[in-house]
């Protein structure tokens, strides 16, 4: 099943939003408190708050640079 051009953005937002939560969160809890037995549940809490924070910023932003990059480059924004 094709995904519908109405998510193609949130879905986009959902996925960066991913990646960037939870390997952001890994580092900066692997640098700022170490390796400790409770580490991996407190990555998962970092990386869960991060995401719920993140996505929705993204699919605010992540349009409104598309559009500005294709105005740059010349191109029809959508």
């Amino acid at each position: 099943m094709p995904l519908s051009p109405k998510l193609i953005g949130p879905a986009i937002s959902a996925i960066t939003g991913l990646i960037t939560a939870t390997s952001m969160s890994f580092v900066g809890l692997a640098m700022n408190y170490g390796f400790q037995p409770d580490f991996a549940i407190r990555w998962l809490r970092a990386a869960a708050t991060s995401y719920v924070l993140v996505v929705p910023m993204l699919v605010i932003v992540i349009p409104r640079i598309q559009r500005f990059v294709m105005r740059q480059a010349g191109l029809p924004a959508r």
